[in-house]
């Protein structure tokens, strides 16, 4: 059985010689740039580099399938959206987010030679006939959530996904029409399936209560146009929508290490195929062969038929890990009592998921700040359901009673601290902790205008996103988490640059430096930060956190420490402002 029919049995649940190993995300590497002579980001905007760099996913790393675009930017472009073009490390992200909530999206007309549309067709074409029938070929679409995150900024979206759901509407219809129109242009281009990636729709973000209202609809609509198999990729923990994935009507799921593999298969069990997962950073980035290849080999035994990364390849994993993989799935077989490839039921059922249902109708007094004294408990019980004016009002009537550091400290902060708690047992999503950290600065200022001064600052910590990506709402997190909590932060803002990351360190000296990465494609930035901070001869603990990140990946390079989720922060600051070396810091905060 040839790669191309492998993959694309496995995919519709028919039997194969063994499992097929495939990357439905991006596959570019570093490592094969170098090989084929071909480099970010002139493979963004040249179909015939294009076409070449994504071929060494077959021809280099040993692959049943390739794919293009290796950005998730194309659809944002040809909607408006400015794009950055990124380097030979980074990959294209919008710089600007040109539209309002409820605000009308014009769809072109001429859509498919708008932007880069025709440079990915182009590549299709060229992989068709130079693959032949060797490989399968994948085009890659952006779900409508994500790209409404380049439309409007991803804060924004979280906030009125939260607060007017219905705002988003004219930017989520648009990409759906949008990636509809271009997936089938791709299919008839040559692509054998269609990936659609919709990353911001993790139940990391969002609640599932808001997936199955504002994004599956659309998402079913949008499977439902398009005219050859559909793969489904979300980032992130998805226990909670495995059975909305599957009514989307993808013909296969394609998941994070951070979900629960048996819950996968039992919900896709009969109406999808479960695609991966090998974790990207602590198997593929920072790990060998021999972890590759027993990751590729529990998969199988677990009755995974098609076996790839959990998410985008990180431009500098080695190929050796990746056909590691390839290698340990053509020589495995299943343990005793696995499932067999090609077969996805276990007999179990479909499972039910208790845990969230429990968790997402609990009472009320589950967001009590339980302070006895009315007025601070006033300011304390706004603040954690993120009513910035309430607090606001709030704050000035407990200023009758208390003085402002004793609201900042008996009420404000014990509120923020909660809204940790419950985020980081999973109560809370996103959104509501925006609008919590929105709501303790409303309280802050005001405490601040009652003392004529600003609260007295513990320690200077200078915090980035990382150079090519634009996701700001886990930095925007941890900056309201820490001001809260008395630091003074330095704000470089996303997509900043290495060499400036350095430069404020130097020019402000701080306690601790902080990043952000939600891709696996500019999670490589923090190592090379690292590495000038040493050539600098400059030591500070730095705190990296984000979608991409691990703990593992952190332990990879100097002065590392894992953030883990933003409510961490402000102990790690609390820690580093106390004298505590990067070393200590680990030994404190990781597993």
């Amino acid at each position: 059985m040839n790669p191309r029919k492998r993959f694309l049995s496995a995919l519709l649940g028919g039997r194969v010689d063994r499992p097929s190993v495939v990357c439905v995300n991006q596959t570019a590497t570093h490592e094969q740039m170098q090989e084929l002579g071909v480099w970010w980001p002139n493979a963004h905007r040249d179909p015939i580099l294009m076409a070449k760099l994504a071929a060494g996913a077959y021809h280099l790393l040993g692959l049943d399938a390739v794919r293009v675009p290796f950005c998730q930017t194309v659809e944002a472009e040809v909607l408006g959206a400015p794009i950055r073009d990124g380097d030979r490390d980074t990959l294209p992200s919008s710089s600007e987010h040109p539209f309002a909530p409820g605000q009308a999206v014009a769809i072109p007309t001429d859509l498919l030679t708008r932007g880069r549309i025709p440079v990915v067709l182009e590549a299709l074409r060229i992989l068709r006939r130079q693959l032949g029938e060797v490989a399968a070929v994948i085009g890659g679409v952006v779900g409508p959530f994500s790209v409404a995150g380049h439309l409007l900024g991803t804060d924004r979206l979280l906030m009125q996904s939260f607060l007017e759901p219905e705002s988003l509407k004219p930017a989520m219809d648009a990409a759906v029409e949008v990636a509809a129109h271009l997936a089938n242009a791709m299919v008839a281009a040559g692509a054998d399936a269609i990936c659609i990636e919709d990353m911001a729709a993790s139940t990391d973000l969002i609640r599932p209560q808001t997936f199955d209202a504002v994004v599956l609809p659309r998402l079913k609509t949008l499977a439902s146009q398009i005219q050859a198999p559909v793969v489904l990729h979300i980032c992130g923990k998805v226990d909670a929508i495995l059975d909305s994935m599957v009514a989307t009507g993808a013909d296969a799921l394609s998941i994070d290490t951070k979900t629960d593999l048996t819950l996968a298969l039992d919900a896709a069990a009969g109406n999808a195929t479960v695609i991966g997962p090998v974790g990207t950073t602590d198997v593929l980035l920072a790990g060998g062969p021999n972890d590759a290849a027993a990751a590729c080999r529990s998969l199988i035994d677990a009755g995974v038929s098609i076996v790839a990364p959990s998410c985008a390849i990180p431009p500098g994993t080695p190929t050796a890990n990746v056909r590691a993989m390839v290698d340990a799935a053509s020589s495995h077989k299943p343990a005793r009592g696995g499932r067999a490839p090609g077969f996805a039921s276990t007999g179990k059922g479909r499972p039910v998921f208790v845990r969230y249902d429990v968790r997402l109708h609990r009472p009320q007094s589950r967001v009590s700040s339980g302070i006895a004294d009315p007025l601070l408990s006033a300011c304390a019980d706004a603040l954690i359901l993120g009513k910035r004016a309430e607090v606001a009002d709030a704050v000035r009537a407990a200023l009758t009673k208390h003085s402002p550091l004793d609201i900042i400290n008996k009420a404000l902060v014990p509120a923020i601290d909660k809204v940790g708690e419950l985020w980081d047992q999973e109560y809370f999503f996103l959104p509501q902790v925006i609008l919590a950290a929105d709501a303790m600065q409303a309280g802050m200022q005001v405490c601040e205008e009652a003392m004529g001064s600003a609260v007295e600052k513990r320690g200077k910590v200078v915090m980035h996103v990382a150079e090519g990506d634009v996701h700001s709402i886990g930095k925007n997190i941890v900056k309201s988490l820490l001001t809260a909590n008395g630091f003074e932060v330095i704000d470089l803002g996303v997509d900043v640059p290495v060499e400036r990351v350095v430069q404020a360190v130097k020019e402000h000296r701080p306690m601790l430096l902080t990043g952000s990465a939600l891709m696996t494609t500019t999670m490589t930035a923090f190592p090379r930060i690292a590495k000038r901070l040493q050539e600098e001869g400059l030591e500070v603990p730095f705190a990296c956190g984000g979608g991409a990140v691990s703990q593992a990946f952190c332990e990879s390079f100097p002065f590392g420490i894992y953030g883990g989720k933003g409510n961490r922060a402000p102990a790690i600051a609390k820690a580093a402002a106390e004298g505590k070396s990067w070393q200590e810091l680990r030994a404190a905060f990781h597993r």
